[in-house]
C-alpha cells in the first residue's frame, strides 16, 4: 500500500505538469464571442487571424509561423486570440452587430464576410489573406497587420505592439 501511495504521488503530479506543457505548445484559440467577453473583463487586446481557405499564404503562416513556439508564448500569454475564415458563410455576432457573407460567387467561392470587410476596411489596405487585426478591450482597433508574416517579423512587430 506504501509502494502505491508513494507511486501515486510521483506519478500524478508528472502527469498534470505533463498535460499544462502539451496546452501550451499551440495557440488558444478562442471563439470571437469568448474573446470578446474576456477581452473586455481583463482590458486584455484580441489577436484576430482572418484567413481563407486555398490561400498558400495563410497556410504557411497556420503551418510554420503560427507554430513557432516563441509565437504561442507570446500571443498566449499577451492576446486573446481568435481564428475566423474571411469568406465564412456563418454568422458571426461582433460587439452586438450581426454580420454575415450574403455575397456568393458563381464559380461556388465565396465573397469576403462583412465582419472581415468591417475589421480591415480602416487599415487602408486592400483585402488581402491573412490579416492580423489587434484590438482592444473597448473595439477599438490598435493595430492592422496585413500579408503572410515570417515568424521573426511577427515576433518583433507583435513586441512592437506591446510596449
Amino acid at each position: 500500500m506504501k509502494k502505491f501511495l508513494l507511486i501515486s504521488l510521483i506519478i500524478v503530479p508528472i502527469l498534470s505538469f505533463s498535460q499544462g506543457i502539451q496546452n501550451k505548445t499551440e495557440i488558444q484559440w478562442l471563439n470571437l464571442n469568448k474573446a470578446e467577453e474576456l477581452s473586455e473583463k481583463y482590458d486584455t487586446d484580441m489577436l484576430i487571424f482572418l484567413f481563407r481557405n486555398g490561400c498558400p499564404d495563410c497556410k504557411q503562416m497556420k503551418e510554420q509561423t503560427l507554430k513557432d513556439p516563441e509565437i504561442i508564448k507570446l500571443i498566449n500569454e499577451n492576446f486573446f486570440p481568435v481564428m475566423i475564415d474571411g469568406r465564412t458563410k456563418d454568422t458571426i455576432i461582433y460587439n452586438g452587430k450581426k454580420y454575415s457573407n450574403q455575397q456568393p460567387i458563381k464559380a461556388g467561392s465565396f465573397f469576403r464576410h462583412d465582419l472581415y470587410h468591417e475589421l480591415v476596411i480602416d487599415g487602408g489596405h486592400q483585402y488581402y489573406y491573412p490579416y492580423i487585426v489587434i484590438i482592444d478591450g473597448d473595439h477599438n482597433i490598435q493595430e492592422y497587420l496585413p500579408g503572410a508574416y515570417p515568424s521573426i517579423r511577427l515576433k518583433r512587430r507583435l513586441l512592437e505592439i506591446l510596449k
